[in-house]
């Protein structure tokens, strides 16, 4: 860890988030020296909750992308390749996206069934509840709130198909997504830690995750200490 960027980011998160949120960035920050660590906090949105203003996306065309027009924006600019998009809609997953005439400005993809995140670890949610993950907004168009937007909208959308809400998760440590997400109408509902020991995938899910079945297993060994909680 380099010290001085490290006081950098202890003097920052402090000015922008307060003195609580520096000291838990610190306190990552030291652990992950001995070992990866995360912890995820997990939440959810309901209709109600969300900010009426964010149901408008005003000059942008919204709605779920045809698996043609996925993979004809599978490049690099929008951080999509064929084989992932491929695999998330066979999976039955759907991308939400908002377009500026034809321009594709924003996404983010949906799913109500188990999703890997990263390192051979997956996520198990209820299924009444619908993941949202991998958003992303070109950067011609960031500052316009077409994440939040297009979230609320798809949220709009599988409200009306019956779903109970989104649900997802966000690093305890970053800081300004959870202010963010918050302020969208998001709340947070129970963490996830997560941990690797001698390269083993170690996971735990508090006690208020278990309402939404909320918790990670590893692909490998499916390692997952929710169960103790």
């Amino acid at each position: 860890m380099n010290l001085s960027h490290a006081f950098r980011s202890v003097v920052d998160n402090a000015k922008s988030f307060g003195a609580t949120a520096a000291l838990h960035d610190l306190q990552q920050r030291a652990v992950n020296r001995v070992m990866p660590f995360q912890i995820l906090k997990g939440m959810t949105a309901l209709l109600s909750d969300i900010n009426p203003g964010l149901l408008d996306s005003g000059t942008f065309r919204a709605g779920f992308l045809a698996r043609r027009d996925v993979l004809a924006h599978a490049v690099p600019e929008f951080e999509l390749t064929p084989e992932f998009a491929e695999e998330a809609m066979d999976k039955g997953d759907e991308c939400f996206a908002l377009f500026d005439g034809d321009r594709l400005a924003s996404f983010g993809w949906y799913s109500n069934q188990p999703t890997h995140i990263a390192d051979g670890l997956v996520l198990h949610y209820d299924p009444s509840w619908v993941y949202m993950y991998k958003g992303f907004t070109h950067p011609d168009y960031r500052g316009k709130r077409l994440h939040g937007i297009g979230m609320s909208l798809a949220l709009k959308s599988y409200t009306e198909r019956g779903s109970r809400g989104l649900i997802s998760y966000v690093k305890s440590n970053n800081f300004q997504s959870l202010r963010s997400i918050e302020r969208m109408g998001y709340r947070v509902f129970g963490e996830i830690y997560m941990a690797r020991v001698l390269g083993r995938a170690v996971t735990w899910a508090s006690p208020t995750c278990r309402p939404y079945g909320f918790r990670l297993e590893s692909v490998a060994a499916r390692t997952s200490l929710s169960a103790l909680s």
